[in-house]
């Protein structure tokens, strides 16, 4: 308990640095949140381009892909601030030896070493998500709720979790490698998440997509929960997948510290 303590302590006081700095550079903030809006757009008239084509897609229309891509979008801002900020800060620290420090310290390696830097900038183009929402809520009614809107908000979060865990794991060979580019395959391929799990149509897509690398389950369950659509089995089993991304990770992660060859040795 005293480690947890600490380590939320060293969380609070790095926050709270990250937002210093982003106050300094503002300009740099509104020159990302206008490249965000040039993304957005560009997304909503594929989406658009998409639709007239087609009239459904998996058995949902334009609004309903606007919405989901909507969520998305809240997740990858939010995901952008805290995880992905932080890919290159664990590689750093191996690399120069500073990991035999983190080491000495009462508080988990895991979490100071993989959630460091926080990217503030991101959550000023936070916005945007929420506009895209309102144009597909002006254009379609859906029966929303203040309990889905609950289950949503934690659902987000327990997909955070998840997404963490996954770039933890692909961050853990650095201890044998120094060196590691495979954490960025989470966020090269998670855009995936942004479409309705049901293209998942054959039994090993949907097992990788739901177990293995659960973009299926990220982005739907909100998106689903707040439109009153969503199985709450699913929900069980995004919690359920999430403590078995915990396990693991620690697990690999002790694994890891337990054969790291110290800078200094």
């Amino acid at each position: 308990m005293r480690t947890f303590i600490k380590t939320i302590k060293i969380q609070i006081v790095l926050i709270k640095m990250n937002f210093q700095a982003m106050l300094v550079y503002r300009t740099n903030a509104l020159l990302i949140s206008l490249g965000s809006g040039f993304y957005n757009v560009g997304a909503i008239l594929f989406i658009s381009f998409l639709f007239a084509k087609i009239p459904l897609l998996a058995g949902w229309d334009k609004w309903d892909l606007i919405f989901l891509y909507g969520i998305g979008q809240v997740f990858a801002y939010l995901y952008f601030f805290s995880v992905y900020s932080n890919t290159g800060v664990f590689q750093k620290l191996i690399q120069s030896g500073n990991f035999d420090f983190v080491l000495t310290k009462p508080f988990s390696s895991l979490i100071y070493s993989t959630l460091q830097g926080y990217s503030f900038n991101e959550l000023i183009s936070l916005i945007q998500p929420f506009a895209i929402i309102a144009y597909a809520l002006s254009n379609k009614v859906y029966d929303i709720s203040l309990p889905g809107i609950f289950i949503a908000i934690i659902s987000i979060v327990i997909a955070l979790v998840i997404a963490h865990q996954i770039i933890v794991l692909t961050l853990i060979p650095t201890f044998w490698t120094v060196e590691n580019s495979f954490y960025r395959f989470f966020s090269e391929t998670a855009s995936i998440s942004s479409y309705p799990y049901e293209i998942f149509d054959s039994k090993i897509t949907k097992f990788i997509f739901f177990f293995i690398v659960p973009y299926a389950l990220l982005i739907n369950i909100p998106f689903r929960a707040i439109i009153g659509k969503l199985d709450y089995r699913l929900f069980g089993l995004e919690i359920m997948v999430c403590i078995g991304f915990l396990i693991i990770t620690k697990l690999l992660w002790r694994w890891g510290v337990k054969n790291y060859s110290s800078a200094s040795s």
